[in-house]
């Protein structure tokens, strides 16, 4: 976005303030260019998430966290510029939300991570993913083992123990490795044949990846920030006033 300050209504405002002081000029420039960066770090980048994504609780803390403001500075008001996006993190998770967040932006391709698949979503295909859903790696049942036995007898007590402690678990298949609950287990005492229900909650993208369309939800912020430079310029050249006319 660039602030424009030879419009039909700031006209008059930088005429004013050029006459008032030599600083009062590029002081309302810069305080503006900042008031912007900051309204959209505080608001307008979280309200554009919150319209294209469905976001759970504690995203929208954790999301203005990620994101940084560089001030403009100094009085030279053609070099003046304030920055404000996603930071680059050390923190590995950190690092890979904000890549998530460079492709909703963009578009891309996740081939990592899960998906969420519709059972997860309250048999919605675009539903919000329950909270009991969320994956959450500290609670999933291991598929690691001492016991002794075959893979078969393994699985099947791993299946048990998730069932019987309302856990999920991993379990790869053909067509790729699926996070489900397991909903019952039964045997049929004549056949020997055990059966399983399970509740397929999501799979890994490593199979399927995900094709995300872009969402273009910083622009979208950043459009409406616009719109409010000249209320901001507004604000800023009063305050110059107030300060040099006491």
């Amino acid at each position: 976005m660039k602030l424009d300050v030879n419009t039909d209504s700031a006209i008059q405002l930088t005429a004013k303030l050029e006459r008032l002081h030599r600083s009062s000029f590029p002081s309302a420039v810069r305080n503006t260019l900042n008031d912007a960066a900051f309204d959209m770090k505080k608001k307008e980048i979280a309200s554009s998430f919150r319209l294209n994504f469905k976001p759970k609780t504690g995203t929208i803390p954790y999301v203005k966290k990620l994101i940084l403001v560089e001030k403009a500075n100094g009085f030279n008001v053609n070099k003046m510029s304030s920055l404000v996006g996603f930071l680059n993190p050390s923190n590995s998770s950190d690092k890979r939300f904000v890549e998530g967040l460079y492709k909703q932006e963009n578009g891309g391709i996740i081939d990592d991570g899960l998906r969420y698949l519709k059972r997860a979503r309250g048999g919605k295909h675009n539903g919000r993913v329950q909270r009991e859903n969320f994956y959450d790696k500290t609670r999933v049942v291991s598929g690691r083992s001492q016991r002794k036995g075959t893979r078969k007898s393994k699985f099947l007590a791993r299946a048990y123990r998730a069932m019987k402690e309302g856990k999920p678990m991993f379990m790869n298949t053909m067509k790729g490795n699926f996070l489900v609950k397991v909903n019952t287990v039964s045997s049929d005492i004549l056949s020997r044949k055990i059966s399983f229900d399970f509740s397929f909650i999501a799979m890994s993208r490593k199979v399927k990846k995900t094709n995300l369309k872009p969402t273009h939800f910083v622009e979208e912020a950043g459009q409406k920030t616009s719109k409010k430079l000249e209320n901001f310029y507004q604000k800023n050249a009063e305050f110059q006033f107030k300060k040099h006319l006491k």
